[in-house]
């Protein structure tokens, strides 16, 4: 399946009509960037193939544990989908490949203070797309929100973020 098949799979027709568009917009650029510059998915097209993977693992961990878990299946695309969603634009083309630094990608020096729940917020909240508290609970967790002052990771956000650790792990280059 492909990323648009998911997406195509979310029963709430305002939510799926509202992220083709934004898919239809994105695409391309996930096609092309790296989910990472020096770790995993670190090649032309990484972030499609992490995002791809992070959706398929994530649910399948809904499908093994829905029963004894309080999600909703359109939330977990929805999640995975957007987890990272704020690469986009994180990394440039390395125009000086020589030396120590020969990766095809560098940061984007533009948004290095940037603050990656923010980006993520700001671009869905662009395409109409509100999030709840379990959505913005997930996607805080997803960016590093692990200190004390950020709550409790909740279910949807732990479900999420074992399926991003697992295709780390899993890493395959298509």
């Amino acid at each position: 399946m492909e990323i648009r098949d998911f997406i195509e799979e979310i029963k709430d027709e305002e939510l799926k009509k509202k992220l083709l568009v934004l898919w239809a917009s994105f695409e391309e650029r996930f096609r092309e960037m790296p989910a990472s510059v020096k770790f995993h998915h670190n090649y032309r097209g990484g972030l499609y193939d992490h995002t791809k993977e992070v959706i398929e693992i994530a649910l399948r961990l809904y499908d093994a544990f829905k029963d004894s878990l309080d999600l909703n299946r359109d939330d977990v695309i929805l999640v995975a989908f957007a987890h990272d969603l704020d690469k986009i634009d994180k990394y440039v083309k390395n125009k000086k490949r020589f030396g120590y630094n020969k990766h095809e990608f560098v940061w984007n020096e533009a948004r290095a203070n940037t603050n990656d729940t923010a980006e993520v917020v700001n671009t869905l909240g662009k395409y109409g797309i509100h999030l709840n508290g379990s959505q913005l609970n997930s996607f805080t967790f997803c960016h590093g929100g692990w200190s004390v002052d950020r709550g409790k990771m909740g279910p949807l956000a732990t479900l999420v973020h074992c399926a991003d650790i697992l295709s780390l792990a899993f890493e395959k280059r298509s």
